[in-house]
């Protein structure tokens, strides 16, 4: 709470008498509390909502419409996707009457408030010799934050990119809003190398950032990620069949491919996932598993009979290769057969655990200009990066809001994943029009990113098509009347 609303508070109580208002005035004044105190100053753009609503008015040539090919049934929908040009506070303002409680993830990388033109209030920039630096920039989020809460779901989640300028700030206000026990984490991001000096004049060079996460409350549930830590170093060899009709025959009810010397070939291959391990049916084994047993009961008295024939067996074993390979000694000198088996499916070495609050992305934040084929050097996030911030946390669809949408590189995410993993994310974008961000770089980005185009180096990008998205501007209507039933467009409603 700033200071402005707590001498109101104060105002405002009932059964004191002036004198007494006045002290503990005096007392908010001048004692030190714990929290985040700060002078409130007022904003130009939430004057205008005093007497006016903001409203939102499509852009209809804008909209890129998918289209579904012939055949294609009308139930599969496109996810829809929404660009809203204008400030974010009034875009937030109708948000909350379209979607109170119905967004599931919001991601912001607000200004970072460093003095280098980087923050503007009031239609001016903030540099670093203005006393009230940071209580504008304080302001300006609270505002925002405030709206940002009240829009997300009860098991919504808000991530916070941030620097070490107003990480501790930023820190106290979200206690404030979200409450301290709504805190998750504070990741730490690499996102320079130590010797890539921006600036020689400081006495430490910054190379991380911060990734401050909420929930909105208890009802979400922290997603963990998969660790396996099955050892793939003896997944090397690969079966290759040569022959297209193999002898059959069948041994204990399955129907057995013979493969004759000459009629495959066994390969050696990096360790992979894909890969088989070759085990050598020797003491225990010939009657510790099925597959010793199965060898030992139909193929061992083969042994000296026959040799270097392969035996295909189908539905044998807990790995995901629909057949097990049995192989008999290639000459009388060796007297144990083996067996070639997958990576098992159920594996004991892969457990849930969580994520660490430490990620390394330097290549992809010195790489990040690159991406999207728009330019635009200024604080744009990585791909990768953004994916990271998803999968944390742990949505496949619902609605996902970037109210400081800059570049537009968290609906690009949205783009892929959805592509990746077959999820239905539906992404809001927000971003004012300076410089014509929203039109010529946050549009032109994702137009591109769904309908194709040719990347800095000459290869074609095919366009991620499945998918709709509409532009909106933010305008003002009187006070008097009804936002929701007359003025929201029927695709944001629904959204």
């Amino acid at each position: 709470m700033n200071k402005t609303e707590l001498i109101q508070k104060v105002k405002d109580i009932e059964g004191l008498s002036q004198d007494e208002k006045a002290y503990l005035i005096n007392l908010v004044n001048t004692k030190k509390k714990y929290g985040l105190v700060w002078e409130d100053k007022p904003e130009e753009v939430e004057e205008q909502l005093r007497d006016n609503l903001p409203v939102l008015k499509e852009v209809k040539e804008k909209a890129i419409l998918y289209s579904p090919p012939s055949g294609e049934p009308v139930e599969a929908d496109a996810p829809n996707h929404i660009l809203i040009e204008g400030d974010n506070l009034h875009a937030l303002t109708t948000l909350t009457f379209t979607h109170e409680g119905k967004i599931d993830v919001i991601y912001i990388d607000p200004p970072y408030n460093t003095g280098s033109n980087d923050f503007r209030y009031n239609d001016n920039y903030v540099d670093k010799e203005d006393n009230f630096r940071h209580s504008k920039w304080l302001s300006f989020m609270y505002k925002r934050l405030k709206s940002a809460k009240n829009i997300l779901k009860r098991n919504g989640v808000i991530f916070i990119s941030i620097n070490e300028e107003e990480f501790s700030q930023l820190k106290l206000l979200c206690d404030e809003i979200f409450g301290i026990s709504n805190y998750l984490t504070s990741f730490t991001i690499k996102v320079r190398h130590e010797n890539r000096i921006l600036k020689g004049d400081k006495d430490f060079h910054e190379v991380t950032e911060y990734l401050l996460m909420y929930r909105k409350s208890i009802d979400f549930r922290t997603v963990k990620r998969i660790k396996d830590n099955t050892s793939l170093d003896l997944y090397t060899y690969r079966v290759v069949e040569l022959e297209e009709n193999p002898e059959k025959i069948i041994l204990d009810g399955k129907e057995v491919c013979i493969f004759k010397p000459g009629q495959y070939e066994i390969k050696r291959t990096e360790p992979s996932e894909e890969s088989l391990k070759c085990i050598s049916i020797r003491g225990s084994i010939k009657e510790g598993n099925s597959s010793g047993r199965f060898f030992m009961k139909h193929l061992a008295k083969r042994i000296g009979k026959e040799f270097g024939v392969l035996y295909r067996v189908p539905d044998m074993g807990d790995d995901e290769s629909p057949f097990r390979y049995f192989k008999l000694p290639d000459n009388s000198k060796r007297v144990n057969g083996d067996y070639f088996q997958g990576v098992p499916i159920n594996r004991s070495n892969i457990k849930e655990v969580p994520f660490p609050n430490f990620f390394d992305f330097v290549d992809e934040f010195n790489n990040v200009g690159y991406e999207g084929n728009v330019e635009f050097r200024n604080g744009k996030k990585p791909i990768r990066f953004l994916h990271k911030i998803f999968e944390i946390a742990g949505f496949s669809d619902g609605v996902i809001l970037d109210f400081f949408a800059g570049s537009g590189s968290t609906l690009h995410a949205i783009l892929e994943l959805n592509a990746e993993d077959g999820g239905n994310r539906q992404c809001i974008l927000v971003t004012n029009n300076e410089n014509n961000i929203a039109e010529e770089i946050c549009y032109e980005r994702n137009k591109r990113v769904i309908q194709g185009y040719t990347n800095s180096k000459g290869a074609k990008e095919e366009g991620l098509n499945h998918n709709n998205l509409r532009y909106y501007k933010t305008e003002f209507v009187s006070r008097n009347t009804s936002i929701k039933n007359h003025y929201c467009p029927s695709k944001i409603i629904q959204l």
